[in-house]
């Protein structure tokens, strides 16, 4: 599992990063692939995804928004290694890009930069390599959805700015009113503007659901693993009676369902001569009865996630990050542990004096772990001694691949925060999830840094900002 045996390896939590020099890595908080499809941003840089609370983020920066400039320079018919060496050479700090995507064209955004020591660990690398301390505040999963999509070549769906719907089937008026609502949240969200008349594109969608004729039924079926997916409404991962593994055969599911979406390009289009712009197509194999309806919701804004750049084809793969940790502005020496190399400005550390250069010895009483081979083998051992201590009906699958993520049984906390407390255990950094009563039973939030600076030793009171940050999308 990655979080074990590469524990600190950690440039790679960097989306976007520019190497300013030898002793700094700023970091910009988002990925690009360049597009060489003709329907979105054809030859110039796609933003693929954007971290929350990144400079990316301030700075306004979507999913899906075309970098048609860097700096006032053309991004157009550029090759990646050149984009991504102007995003590292910005000047003073500072990038100029334009974007555009379906809700604005040429936008200007500055980007200022996070530049820290090449050797800085921060609290937010910490909580995603030391997550099964609390895998309650620190998910991320994965999950991939039977969407096929289907472009027209030639089709630049930039052009395309309104949307309307073809006529109710009536037989069928109440299921098609909750679809097409659906949608019509979803395209809006967007930046499409719904318009019933005259629209650039008219959004047409078939659908079937049945029960599997060829169905067979056989043992051990019930352990049959069920698809674990976000669900956008509630901004929770939810399991559905879906099948989606690839060892599973059709003839193991009772029920079959499809449901696509079209848009047809209304003015190219005549009589039955229809000229699809986008497409999306879900076939799945159900466990057990689902309704259509309760699909369609669940779904819709999953599928329309592939519109209008779809970084996947056949299927649609999606990443959910959550993270819920205790920041106080700290930068950790990657090679001393001990060491404070950095001190985010007006952080909670900060404020307390804490300042670079530092020496940490504990944490809320427990002793610091300098080197981080040991400190990696420590953590490895916590995690498999504790095992037993993990409710086994919350296993999930994370998006590494381990399968054995649980959270803790709420029945045994205070033997849990008993385990946090051994000082062979060296759970120094558990002080980033303190607000939980399985590390601290007393529920106060208040961190105690022992500090050696020079000869002086003094100990430092730090009340932390709790740290929020949720981010789903659509990747490869």
């Amino acid at each position: 599992m990655k979080q074990l045996f590469l524990l600190f390896s950690l440039l790679s939590v960097f989306p976007v990063y520019s190497q300013q020099s030898s002793d700094f890595v700023c970091r910009l908080g988002f990925t690009f692939e360049m597009s060489f499809k003709d329907n979105w941003g054809k030859n110039m840089p796609v933003i693929l995804s954007v971290d929350p609370l990144s400079p990316a983020d301030a700075a306004g920066l979507k999913v899906n928004d075309i970098v048609e400039s860097i700096n006032d320079v053309s991004t157009e018919n550029k090759m990646f290694n050149e984009i991504n060496l102007w995003l590292q050479n910005g000047s003073s700090g500072d990038l100029r890009l334009t974007v555009s995507n379906l809700s604005y064209k040429k936008k200007a955004v500055v980007l200022r930069k996070d530049c820290k020591l090449s050797n800085a660990l921060n609290e937010r690398n910490l909580a995603s390599v030391y997550s099964f301390y609390s895998l309650e505040n620190i998910q991320e999963r994965s999950f991939i959805c039977p969407f096929k999509t289907t472009l027209h070549s030639g089709l630049n769906l930039m052009n395309y700015k309104t949307f309307g719907f073809m006529e109710v089937d009536q037989n069928n008026r109440e299921l098609e009113e909750v679809i097409n609502e659906s949608i019509r949240k979803a395209l809006e969200k967007k930046g499409l503007i719904y318009q019933p008349d005259n629209a650039d594109l008219i959004v047409s969608t078939y659908y079937s659901y049945d029960k599997n004729l060829n169905y067979e039924a056989s043992p051990g079926a019930e352990k049959l693993p069920l698809a674990s997916r976000y669900n956008m409404q509630t901004e929770k991962m939810e399991t559905l009676p879906v099948y989606y593994h690839p060892l599973i055969n059709q003839k193991q599911a009772k029920y079959l369902l499809n449901l696509g979406i079209r848009m047809i390009d209304r003015l190219r289009s005549s009589g039955s001569n229809l000229v699809v712009a986008w497409e999306c197509e879900a076939n799945e194999m159900l466990s057990s009865d689902y309704s259509i309806n309760n699909y369609a919701v669940f779904h819709i804004p999953l599928m329309l996630m592939q519109y209008p750049y779809p970084q996947t084809l056949e299927t649609a793969q999606f990443m959910y990050l959550s993270m819920k940790y205790n920041y106080t502005g700290l930068n950790y020496n990657i090679d001393n542990l001990k060491e404070v190399v950095d001190v985010d400005r007006y952080s909670p550390a900060y404020r307390a004096s804490i300042k670079p250069g530092d020496e940490i010895e504990r944490i809320c009483g427990i002793k610091i772990e300098n080197n981080p081979k040991t400190a990696s083998e420590s953590y490895k051992q916590f995690i498999y001694k504790t095992m037993p201590l993990r409710d086994v009906h919350t296993v999930y699958t994370n998006s590494s691949g381990f399968t054995q993520c649980m959270f803790w049984d709420k029945f045994k906390y205070a033997q849990i925060a008993d385990e946090f407390k051994k000082t062979d255990n060296a759970t120094i950094y558990s002080y980033l999830f303190y607000f939980e009563p399985y590390i601290h039973l007393s529920g106060t939030n208040i961190l105690t840094f022992d500090i050696k600076r020079g000869k002086e030793r003094m100990s430092v009171k730090v009340t932390p900002v709790l740290r929020l940050e949720t981010m789903f999308g659509n990747y490869k």
